[in-house]
């Protein structure tokens, strides 16, 4: 009778895992799916999509050389689908997060699925707002100090297209994640991961490490650009440890 009953309930977890499996076999395929047609969508305009990343560094360029260059039959091709493809990833993310939500929320309880969805949009907000504080200050800022920094006498830089792409994207999306710090504080505070104390407690080490970030994100040697990246890691790091103090005080 035991093992009978040991046979149906492992029947039932199989049943139950392979169910799981062909959720998540379905969540891919449309995730997928979507970023696909987004590429292809994206490929169409890729010209536009090239111009808006290249308007920061054609600002701070002298007139008659607002220009960038490439160095190989292909390297403008895999440009273009460098471009098209973070393009496909940044439009379709409203609908990837919906389809891992659909995933993941019928193991939640109640409760916890009320306390996920504030914390979604916080999420798309706090990552929209990271790209554009990298796109309208932090990297016009970066560039007119380097090509300041670079130009002596008459002489202009001749920046490579694919390079200058490839950092360009990084910093946007390194700006737009580093923004999501408080968010993920707040979370691992509220589900009780972390406390206000020991935040304050690791605050030393936690500078330390977000020196090192300032340092990876900004390509300049100098230490006064660094120091300007470090300022805004700081902020969202304090104002991190205020919402979980937030958090904390409403739970008490």
């Amino acid at each position: 009778m035991v093992n009978s009953s040991q046979t149906e309930n492992e029947k039932v977890q199989l049943q139950s895992f392979v169910e799981h499996l062909g959720d998540l076999r379905g969540v891919l395929v449309r995730s997928l799916l979507a970023v696909t047609l987004g590429f292809f969508g994206c490929f169409q305009y890729a010209d536009k999509i090239l111009a808006f990343l290249k308007a920061p560094i054609l600002e701070v360029l002298p007139k008659n050389h607002q220009q960038l260059y490439y160095f190989g039959l292909t390297e403008q091709f895999y440009t273009y689908m460098k471009v098209s493809l973070i393009a496909s990833f940044f439009i379709t993310f409203p609908f990837l997060l919906l389809q891992l939500w659909n995933f993941i929320s019928p193991a939640l309880k109640p409760k916890e699925r009320k306390l996920c969805v504030p914390f979604l949009f916080a999420s798309i907000l706090a990552f929209l707002l990271g790209f554009f504080c990298a796109y309208r200050w932090a990297i016009p800022y970066l560039f007119h100090f380097l090509i300041g920094f670079n130009q002596v006498g008459d002489e202009v830089p001749l920046i490579r297209l694919g390079d200058y792409i490839t950092l360009v994207l990084q910093l946007l999306l390194g700006s737009a994640l580093v923004f999501e710090t408080p968010i993920i504080l707040a979370v691992l505070g509220k589900l009780g991961i972390i406390t206000a104390p020991f935040l304050k407690h690791i605050r030393p080490k936690a500078y330390v490490g977000l020196t090192v970030v300032a340092a990876v994100l900004t390509p300049t040697p100098d230490a006064f650009t660094m120091v300007l990246a470090l300022v805004p890691l700081i902020l969202l790091y304090e104002l991190g440890v205020g919402l979980v103090t937030l958090l904390s005080s409403k739970k008490n």
